[in-house]
């Protein structure tokens, strides 16, 4: 039954493929658990935040690498590049797009809604980590989980289409908070799985997920650690500019501008770009 279970190409009703992405998932908050706990731990000797939240990201993406490794190989008996978890280099057009589409955002709220712009001066080293954090634990921990690891399980048991939407709305469900009108759960789904399909046809274009990586951690840092844009003030990226609009398409709703029409019409583009740059490969 072991020997059956491992075998991921034999799946008929789509059970195993289900468990195993459920085993990833928990892989995945195990790491956030442990990470969180000796950092917790080291605070103690550690009197600088702004280190411990470094220390806390890199012991959040090397556990998290440790035990999907494991899992992969010893557990699934496969390499980490059949995930696309290789060493393919991030392509250049894929790198200049991580810094157009957060930029080109960011220039949109700023340039045509008024608002108010301030500097958070106060910990700014704290603030920076904090950036840098949110920008690679989540870039390589989420993108390796959903578009490496999960992507290719759907991608087996079902095909490239169904892979491309379900991590996405995967990812998009684990974003809900209780706090959300069934408006901002509805406008959070659409968003979601926009920006977690462009996503997939990022990794889907160059076999990789270095890519997503790269897009996924550099929106990170600018639009939660560097500028933080909504209709109330932020204190904890490094500047906060308050919009003055009540248009959820505009403010994105309780998400935030993350969910805003803005910002699905640039994972929109972003998607084309990839479908392109896939089909001139494969030519």
């Amino acid at each position: 039954m072991g020997n059956s279970f491992i075998v991921i190409e034999d799946d008929r009703f789509g059970l195993k493929t289900i468990a195993h992405c459920v085993i990833g998932i928990i892989l995945f908050i195990i790491a956030n658990i442990v990470a969180a706990i000796l950092s917790n731990v080291l605070s103690n000797i550690i009197t600088v935040h702004s280190i411990i939240i470094i220390i806390n990201c890199c012991f959040n993406i090397l556990f998290f690498l440790l035990l999907i490794s494991l899992y992969i190989r010893k557990g699934l008996k496969k390499r980490l590049d059949f995930f696309r978890i290789n060493n393919v280099k991030p392509s250049k057009l894929f790198i200049l797009i991580s810094i157009i589409l957060p930029g080109c955002v960011i220039g949109f709220y700023y340039c045509f809604l008024s608002g108010i712009l301030s500097v958070n001066n106060i910990k700014i080293y704290e603030k920076i980590c904090f950036a840098v954090s949110i920008g690679l634990s989540a870039g390589v921990c989420e993108e390796i989980l959903f578009r490496g690891y999960i992507m290719k399980l759907v991608e087996i048991r079902w095909n490239r289409k169904i892979a491309a939407f379900v991590p996405s709305a995967l990812f998009a469900l684990l974003h809900i908070s209780g706090s959300m009108s069934i408006i901002d759960i509805l406008q959070l789904l659409l968003a979601g799985i926009t920006v977690g399909v462009m996503f997939s046809s990022v990794t889907y274009a160059k076999d990789t997920v270095n890519n997503s990586i790269v897009i996924h951690g550099v929106w990170n840092f600018f639009i939660l650690g560097i500028i933080g844009i909504s209709v109330k003030p932020d204190t904890t990226p490094l500047a906060s500019y308050v919009i003055r609009s009540e248009n959820i398409w505009i403010t994105g709703g309780t998400f935030g501008i993350e969910s805003g029409l803005p910002a699905i019409i640039g994972y929109c583009i972003v998607i084309l770009f990839a479908v392109l740059r896939k089909h001139k490969i494969e030519k």
